[in-house]
């Protein structure tokens, strides 16, 4: 990854350590996104980026635990990075950590990109840290 990938990734994960909006969720994993959503599936948005005119994620999550995803700089560079890799899921089934340090709330038809606190990120913007599925 290039030093303005990574200055740009490590941005927006500071940007989002600064809430302190807990989740809460149901104890009973049974309960959770894991088996009560369709969250295999294709997801795309654009994320906040201070170096470009945002980040284009498509991200596809293919069970049981792997994912592709495709980050490209708008306004800068038009091919997008892409990688691949595995997913894990919390205790409660509502959470995935990509291997690659992403954090998402999975719900039905989105994904919240989650701070490293795994806390949705809150504020004027927030709806800006949404990729939305687009295909299953």
């Amino acid at each position: 990854m290039d030093a303005i990938r990574i200055i740009a990734l490590a941005t927006l994960l500071m940007l989002a350590a600064c809430n302190d909006t807990k989740l809460q969720f149901d104890p009973d994993p049974l309960k959770g996104s894991l088996h009560t959503v369709d969250w295999a599936g294709t997801y795309q948005g654009v994320f906040p980026c201070p170096s470009c005119n945002g980040m284009k994620t498509i991200l596809t999550l293919i069970a049981p635990n792997q994912y592709t995803i495709s980050t490209e700089h708008l306004g800068q560079d038009p091919n997008p990075f892409v990688s691949s890799g595995e997913f894990n899921w919390d205790s409660t089934g509502n959470i995935i950590y990509l291997d690659r340090g992403q954090i998402y709330q999975v719900v039905e038809s989105k994904m919240y990109l989650l701070n490293v606190e795994s806390q949705r990120i809150r504020g004027e913007h927030e709806e800006q840290y949404i990729v939305h599925k687009i295909s299953s």
